[in-house]
């Protein structure tokens, strides 16, 4: 999510998700008056992957500035990182509007650092977005709300359809191991490519339910509860499958490692690996890398236990800085707002979805796309250039849209999601003593984590170890 492409128009040779804005009076719900109706320009940090921008640059801003010509809007390019928000904000030039993840803008809520929007929209603005990634975006009830979701997001499995050509044995790990066991075995290649700690936390939260585990003890809130069974039974299968198995290569962690754009992506995409776990924002590459050969499905049952694995529900959201740390005027928070709920919107979000595939947390334009998946007539431009057909394209989608709306973790808002992802991001030496020197055992590294969590940072992992 880094690269911009360029900002010619892109030309859609097929449009199939095609949403109508329901009524001018329910896309703006604050009076006219708001909107400025002299010239006012604002700043828009984002950190769109290349499709994302593609589709954000030659058809939401385009839209966007011919609905507002009085609103111009300065972009910059950055990375989904918080400290440099943070470090903007003591200065008083953090951006007007900011797009990063449901956690880290929950972070930056708590701080004090961005507005509640419900009171600028209504609570009956928030009915138009899917429970989950609103949930993601909201705390004390819903009486606060700090994003607009764009999207909805977890993680799942994809899948070459030239190596597992029963797609039956991805439902559950006893028919799924022997399974990949067998294709190493018989054409050399990796089942899984993944690397285990690669993601800061985000995959590796779904490995714990498969085990009767769960971030947090006690619902979504409380401190993270590392030190568990279920983490250490986590740690336990992917030893296996890599080092006993050997059906997962040893990739390591940390950056370059997780999903397309990097060693796992590398291994998936050239057929050197049968499966790889990612989200929706990485369809376009996969799509263009496998085309007919790509399949998705959600993350199976474990067989031992019974339960499925379940990753973590959450979106990217657009967010709206208070004054302190923007230095904004009256004027450019209104302006913000306007930008901000043009870019949820339905009609964004499926040109989002047609350009990039992002799953859309708006409940229309997310039916709509089910009922075409159901139906096999779905396909966006992107799956069109690589000359799938519609009934190709549906069923991988139908996939993605298994996994979203089965099983997953509702993921708080609150710090507490930072500090999980803070420990399991400084997990990477305790798992390179696990798994490569085996001179721990997976009960140290979840001790260990806990620890380190409970400290809000304030101890280093090696003293663990």
């Amino acid at each position: 999510m880094t690269n911009k492409v360029s900002m010619n128009l892109w030309v859609a040779v097929l449009v199939v998700v095609v949403v109508a804005i329901v009524g001018v009076a329910a896309y703006y719900y604050y009076k006219p008056s708001s909107v400025p109706s002299t010239g006012v320009s604002i700043t828009f940090w984002e950190a769109f992957s290349p499709s994302e921008y593609n589709a954000f640059a030659s058809k939401i801003l385009p839209a966007f500035e011919a609905q507002h010509p009085n609103i111009h809007v300065l972009i910059t390019n950055v990375s989904l990182s918080t400290s440099n928000f943070e470090t903007a904000a003591v200065a008083a030039s953090a951006p007007n509007v900011y797009v990063d993840s449901n956690n880290d803008e929950g972070l930056l809520y708590s701080a004090g650092l961005l507005l509640n929007l419900n009171p600028y929209l209504g609570s009956s603005y928030f009915s138009q977005f899917a429970t989950g990634p609103l949930n993601s975006v909201s705390v004390q009830n819903g009486t606060v709300v700090f994003g607009l979701p764009l999207n909805e997001n977890s993680i799942l499995m994809y899948y070459n359809k030239a190596y597992i050509t029963n797609s039956s044995v991805l439902s559950n790990t006893g028919a799924l191991l022997p399974y990949l066991t067998n294709l190493n075995n018989t054409k050399g290649i990796w089942g899984f490519a993944y690397g285990m700690g690669a993601t800061y936390g985000y995959v590796e939260a779904a490995w714990l339910a498969g085990f009767g585990g769960g971030l947090f003890k006690y619902g979504t809130y409380g401190a993270p509860t590392l030190n568990s069974s279920a983490m250490v039974n986590a740690l336990e299968f992917w030893y296996n499958q890599t080092f006993i198995n050997h059906i997962n290569p040893d990739l390591g962690s940390g950056s370059g490692v997780s999903f397309a754009s990097g060693l796992e992506g590398q291994l998936f995409e050239t057929g050197k690996a049968a499966i790889m776990f990612d989200g929706p924002w990485d369809l376009v590459p996969l799509v263009n890398a496998l085309g007919t050969n790509l399949g998705a499905a959600p993350l199976p049952k474990v067989s031992s236990t019974g339960q499925y694995f379940a990753p973590i529900l959450g979106s990217n959201a657009i967010a709206v800085t208070v004054p302190q740390a923007s230095g904004a005027s009256a004027a450019q928070i209104n302006a913000s707002i306007t930008f901000a709920e043009f870019l949820a919107s339905s009609q964004a979000q499926a040109w989002m979805y047609n350009g990039s595939g992002d799953l859309p947390s708006n409940n229309v334009v997310l039916s709509q796309l089910i009922s075409s998946a159901q139906a096999g007539t779905l396909l966006p431009p992107f799956a069109a250039a690589e000359n799938l057909t519609a009934a190709e394209f549906s069923g991988v989608e139908q996939g993605i849209l298994a996994q979203e709306q089965g099983h997953t973790i509702p993921q708080p808002s609150t710090p507490q999601m930072n500090y999980y992802y803070s420990g399991v991001s400084g997990m990477h030496p305790e798992l390179g003593l696990y798994y490569t020197n085996k001179t721990i055992t997976a009960q140290d590294v979840a001790s260990c984590v806990q620890a380190f969590v409970a400290s809000n940072g304030t101890i280093t992992l090696p003293a663990c170890s």
